[in-house]
């Protein structure tokens, strides 16, 4: 790895600029980008839709309540859900994307056996910090209650699951959203090795790389997050348009519910995980002058290998 030659020029960005950079890297990248999203996205699609299957039987369930009028309700409700399982299991089903991309800044392509094989020795720490802290594997908690008794509960899902689960997730993140970055790139451990006092701990790196950025990171996160609901509210209406053209039905239906709706939701989700990665990359210019240091090892390397 050559730290000096890197396929995205190492420089610090404004958010906007980031957002444009991010669909060069997806258009560069799409082939491999394309495969670990799938491997990744897989289990999590296949569960989320045998767990959301009973709360899109919006007639039953209407038929059930005796508090709910209309099945559109219980639509609106399953969409919600769907998006934020999806969400807030982006992150731990997405870990190879990230992995791979924070090797091909650099001009190395890492293999797909070499992909799996660093995240699954991160593994462990991706479940604790990802997967529990940040509820990424645990939200198929609340999908479980939901599968078990889907009739709508509004005094109990929207303060309990919308605002305390998800709120409490999406803010977490806007703060502090590197953990993958810092566990599958930095490799940094849960708690600091005794052979090895000089590396950092995740709570300490993770601290002391959000600590002075914690304004910033929520506005971009904010925005982000408008540009992605944007894109894809225009990505599932185009969608609902192409169906309309081919098969004569102009409606949103159940092939939408079901499939193209949470295609949608993971498309953007892949998308997020690149801008992610490449606000990681500006924090750590603007806080660690990275640049500066990516060349100072790069020379590093150049006399070890002149003095062997």
């Amino acid at each position: 790895m050559q730290l000096d030659k890197t396929a995205i020029v190492i420089s610090q960005r404004s958010a906007v600029e980031m957002v444009d950079l991010s669909l060069f890297v997806m258009r560069r990248y799409w082939q491999p980008i394309t495969f670990f999203a799938f491997l990744g996205i897989l289990p999590f699609a296949i569960a989320d839709f045998v767990l959301g299957w009973p709360l899109a039987q919006y007639d039953s369930l209407l038929i059930a309540s005796q508090d709910i009028s209309t099945a559109s309700v219980y639509h609106f409700r399953y969409l919600c859900v769907i998006t934020a399982l999806i969400l807030i299991q982006s992150p731990f089903a997405l870990s190879a994307v990230t992995y791979f991309i924070g090797h091909a800044v650099f001009i190395e392509r890492p293999s797909a056996r070499q992909v799996f094989s660093a995240v699954w020795k991160r593994i462990g720490s991706m479940v604790f910090v990802v997967g529990i802290l940040r509820m990424s594997l645990l939200s198929f908690v609340p999908a479980c209650l939901l599968f078990w008794n889907p009739v709508f509960r509004p005094e109990i899902e929207i303060p309990l699951y919308l605002l305390g689960l998800c709120g409490m997730v999406y803010f977490v993140r806007g703060f502090r959203p590197f953990a993958g970055e810092i566990l599958l790139l930095e490799r940094c451990p849960i708690l600091k090795s005794k052979n090895r006092p000089e590396q950092l701990a995740y709570g300490q790196r993770s601290r002391w790389l959000h600590s002075s950025l914690y304004n910033e990171l929520l506005g971009v996160h904010l925005g982000v997050t408008i540009v992605q609901v944007l894109t894809a509210l225009s990505i599932s209406m185009s969608l609902v348009f192409l169906i309309g053209v081919l098969t004569g039905i102009w409606r949103w239906g159940l092939w939408m519910d079901l499939f193209l709706y949470p295609l949608t939701i993971w498309i953007v989700s892949t998308w997020g995980a690149v801008i992610r990665f490449l606000l990681y990359m500006n924090s750590r210019i603007r806080t660690e002058g990275w640049e500066i240091e990516l060349r100072l090892k790069a020379e590093a390397q150049r006399l070890e290998e002149m003095a062997r």
